[in-house]
């Protein structure tokens, strides 16, 4: 029963924030919107703040779980840790699809409670991303003169803004709500990338 009335406080809690966002979701709504008597929240998250991070790092979890399964098999190159990864995001944001609006929110407008669990997560990526670029560089398998930190950069936008910018990006090109969009995008955007930044071979020398 308090598992079932956690979750369902975190369901409903994850709508209202994400859409209204963290200031605007009183207690109240909250637990009228679920139906649970107003001391709930305190009992189990110790009020609205830890309800919000409850959320965000409910919402950021499957995340963490990619940079794992890609960070665990060591036999596994940059490339394709990288390629791993990048599989991934599209079908985190399908199970997902308020965690583009959590992030665009709490990167353009921080809260005191939910900017520390986003700088988390964000610096994970950075670093799990950075890291297979500059082992990427040593192998010889991308472009010497790359750029590691821009690269990074680069690539964490080229996987998300996609998501945070889907509403507008729909109504002015010819992206539907098809069910393959999302997954299609996002490896296309990433091979495109990989030509960008991958060593290509010698054709020749000039004598």
């Amino acid at each position: 029963m308090e598992h079932d009335t956690r979750s369902k406080l975190i369901e409903i809690a994850t709508q209202l924030f994400a859409t209204k966002g963290f200031a605007a979701v009183s207690v109240r709504e909250l637990t009228v919107t679920a139906q649970i008597n107003v001391a709930a929240i305190s009992y189990y998250f110790n009020g609205k703040e830890g309800l919000y991070q409850a959320v965000l790092t409910e919402q950021f979890a499957p995340i963490l779980q990619a940079l794992r399964s890609a960070q665990l098999n060591d036999s596994l190159s940059p490339v394709e840790r990288l390629t791993l990864y990048a599989d991934q995001i599209a079908h985190i944001h399908a199970q997902r699809p308020f965690l583009a609006r959590f992030m665009n929110n709490e990167v353009n407008n921080p809260t005191g409670y939910g900017g520390p669990i986003i700088e988390k997560h964000f610096s994970q990526v950075y670093q799990f991303m950075h890291t297979a670029l500059r082992e990427g560089i040593a192998r010889g398998d991308f472009r010497e003169d790359l750029n590691v930190t821009y690269a990074t950069i680069s690539l964490v936008g080229i996987l998300n803004f996609y998501f945070m910018a889907r509403p507008l990006i729909q109504k002015f090109t010819l992206f539907t709500e098809q069910t393959h969009t999302e997954s299609e995008y996002t490896a296309q955007a990433f091979r495109i990338y990989l030509h960008g930044i991958t060593q290509q071979p010698q054709t020749g020398q000039e004598s």
